[in-house]
């Protein structure tokens, strides 16, 4: 068995010659947590009045982070300090790679490669992989990074535990410019066409001028966000929820609330824009659907299960998952549940549905696919 490393020998990866390589590119990227800017990859999918297990693979003893799901991939990073890219259809393992230092945030998949930041345990890095192969095209160090990476063209955008949101080149890792914030980051930083909107543990959205990392305007928030704020279509509103428990629209690049509701609990997943509609999930297992043009209509449904992970609107319907385990699908108009599911606890991110296929991650590392 053949085993090759890295330049700087910070990663290594075993390969076999008669593994099965994973494809050269994928055509559709992933470059944000949760696949796109408004957090409805799966807005246009629909599911099977009844789907049904089509496979399963363990990974690890955790999956960290949201998987990227390609065309023919899945990509995941793993609490044992690896990326493991799996084959779609089958599920079968195409390779792994270990990196210097524990997966939080998740992958994001850029057509050739996969981009991953580490927390600092021990080393706190960005890493670029080659997706055919798992090998590390380029490493660098920024410090601890628990939320996710957010990708904009030629650029990567990483935000730290001790605060510090880094602009980084995609092509060679250099650092373009560094910023401190107050507070901890763990929620991805959000491109926007006026600037990087990066919400901190110091109950404060700010946001950064792109080209220099600049603080252009900060805005107090009822609470500390710790799921991915949602972008509105147009880019011109974003949408968070809070550990205080409300759902925010914010104008951008005025950084100004346009309206705010109280979901009555806390919020740790990460709202989704669908159409005219904000999707939140309350802790206290409460689906909010706030209309994004006036907030007076907003109306809530109760799913009878505690969450940390947020919902994921379909073209028909709504997921949900909880901390026991449990996913439901429900139909928003009625509040009726047409399907669920019972796996292993606790789902931290929310289901994903491609190609008429769902995607969940169990609590022990394990990769559910339905159908």
């Amino acid at each position: 068995m053949a085993v090759l490393c890295t330049v700087n020998a910070i990663a290594c990866t075993a390969y076999s010659p008669l593994a099965k390589l994973a494809p050269e590119r994928q055509e559709t990227p992933w470059p944000v947590y949760l696949g796109t800017p408004q957090h409805d990859p799966s807005a246009a999918e629909t599911l099977s009045a009844d789907p049904r297990p089509r496979w399963r693979a363990t990974v690890g003893r955790a999956v960290r982070g949201c998987p990227a799901v390609g065309e023919s991939v899945i990509a995941v990073g793993t609490s044992e300090r690896q990326v493991v890219l799996l084959n779609r259809s089958t599920g079968q393992v195409l390779w792994r790679t270990r990196l210097q230092g524990t997966i939080r945030g998740g992958p994001l998949l850029d057509r050739d490669r996969l981009y991953v930041g580490t927390e600092a345990s021990p080393d706190g890095r960005v890493y670029a992989l080659h997706l055919k192969d798992g090998r590390v095209l380029w490493s660098t160090r920024t410090g601890s990074v628990e939320a996710a990476l957010a990708l904009d063209h030629d650029t990567l955008y990483a935000a730290t535990e001790p605060g510090v949101v880094l602009r980084l080149a995609t092509a060679d890792g250099k650092v373009v410019w560094r910023r401190q914030l107050p507070g901890a980051v763990r929620a991805p930083p959000v491109p926007a066409p006026d600037g990087l909107a990066v919400a901190t543990t110091a109950d404060t959205l700010f946001l950064l001028d792109r080209a220099t990392g600049e603080v252009r305007r900060r805005l107090a928030t009822a609470g500390s966000v710790l799921g991915g704020p949602a972008l509105g279509p147009g880019g011109k509103d974003l949408y968070l929820g809070t550990t205080g428990g409300h759902v925010v629209a914010v104008a951008l690049p005025q950084l100004s609330a346009t309206w705010d509701v109280d979901a009555g609990d806390a919020i740790f997943g990460a709202p989704a824009v669908s159409r005219d509609t904000v999707y939140a999930l309350a802790r206290n297992g409460t689906l909010w659907l706030v209309p994004r043009a006036d907030a007076a209509g907003a109306r809530s449904l109760s799913l009878d299960l505690v969450a940390t992970a947020g919902p994921t609107p379909l073209a028909r319907g709504v997921l949900a998952a909880s901390v026991s385990g449990e996913v439901v699908l429900v139909d928003p108009a009625s509040g009726t549940i047409s399907w669920r599911a019972q796996l292993d606890g606790p789902i931290e991110q929310p289901p994903l549905v491609r190609d008429g296929e769902l995607v969940v991650v169990g609590g022990r590392g394990d990769i559910h696919i339905y159908r």
